[in-house]
């Protein structure tokens, strides 16, 4: 089995695409390059909240993926958003990829897409799809009180942007003295997990369900420009005032979902 992954180059990307790579025969990597965050010692001036915010991240990154510092099987560096570029393709095309997989790229574009065969190509969205759309979806239940919605959805990839026929959801279990970085760490891992699933399946000579998403009367979209200090002090008063404890003391409500 050989598998070509699209993604980017943080801690996360890196456990993702090193999980994959270690369940193929060879992998190839096109990981899109963006600027670090610098360590917090460097910066001499105070931290405004959303760089600690993001700091925190990466640090409960480094913690939860351990040995993930750098990529573990060959590597295609490109500039953000250049993964459609023609020589990519041309790379891709001839280490031809009996499946391919994104997760954290920029929007595959043909003929990228109809590299693989026809089910093999999937596409990783962190939320759970048809639920929660756009940026920062395992974020915003946070804020609006709905952890049930906290999750990640594989998908079919197709031309548009997380509108593919889904294959499976994932939901992570949530416990007392969890945050939103230790959350979605689990919901990385746990997705990693389903992804070496589907490898499994078509090994096995089986198709991948492709379940056609559904409409939803209160389907949430969000845009990286929503994010703000006062959206972060809102999370943060969330968490002060019993949010996890709250979610795990009622009732769960009921969502269609999809399993592998």
């Amino acid at each position: 089995m050989k598998i070509a992954v699209f993604t980017s180059n943080a801690v996360r990307h890196k456990f993702v695409a090193n999980t994959l790579a270690k369940h193929a025969d060879e992998a190839l990597i096109v990981s899109e390059c963006k600027a670090n965050d610098a360590p917090p010692e460097i910066i001499d001036r105070p931290l405004t909240p959303t760089e600690e915010h993001f700091f925190l991240r990466h640090k409960t990154e480094k913690e939860f993926f351990g040995g993930n510092d750098t990529f573990q099987a060959p590597v295609i560096p490109v500039l953000y958003k250049e993964a459609n570029l023609p020589y990519i393709y041309e790379i891709v095309k001839k280490f031809n990829p009996d499946m391919a997989f994104v997760y954290g790229s920029c929007i595959i574009k043909e003929p990228l897409l109809s590299l693989p065969k026809p089910g093999r190509f999937i596409n990783l969205h962190l939320g759970l799809s048809p639920y929660y759309r756009g940026a920062g979806t395992n974020f915003w239940p946070f804020i609006n009180k709905e952890l049930e919605y906290v999750g990640s959805t594989l998908l079919h990839i197709d031309a548009g942007v997380d509108t593919g026929d889904i294959i499976s959801h994932v939901r992570p279990t949530i416990e007392k003295g969890d945050t939103v970085h230790t959350v979605g760490n689990k919901v990385i891992r746990d997705s990693a997990a389903a992804l070496v699933r589907t490898i499994e399946i078509v090994k096995a000579g089986k198709e991948l369900a492709r379940i056609p998403q559904w409409k939803v009367s209160d389907e949430r979209y969000y845009r990286k420009a929503d994010f703000n200090e006062e959206v972060l002090s809102k999370y943060y008063y969330n968490m002060k005032t019993g949010l996890i404890e709250s979610y795990l003391s009622q009732p769960q409500k009921e969502l269609k979902i999809v399993n592998l």
